[in-house]
């Protein structure tokens, strides 16, 4: 099992915000944070949810839509 921070680290590299995960998820973007920063312990149905999130096909979607978005500004 990943650790927090290793989950935070491939999220950044993704180009993912902790609110699209906490949207994901149906949590809080500070339950996020906690999580990340290891102040709490990850539960495995979000865990294992939250990881097979980072990797989808919806994922890559929502991240282009925004960098399109960007781009165009």
């Amino acid at each position: 099992m990943l650790r927090g921070s290793q989950l935070k680290r491939m999220r950044i590299l993704k180009n993912m915000t902790q609110q699209e995960i906490a949207d994901h998820l149906g949590v809080k973007v500070n339950y996020i944070s906690m999580l990340e920063n290891e102040h709490r312990d990850i539960p495995k149905d979000k865990y294992d949810k939250w990881l097979k999130y980072l990797n989808s096909d919806e994922a890559k979607k929502i991240r282009d839509k925004r960098l399109e978005k960007k781009a165009n500004k």
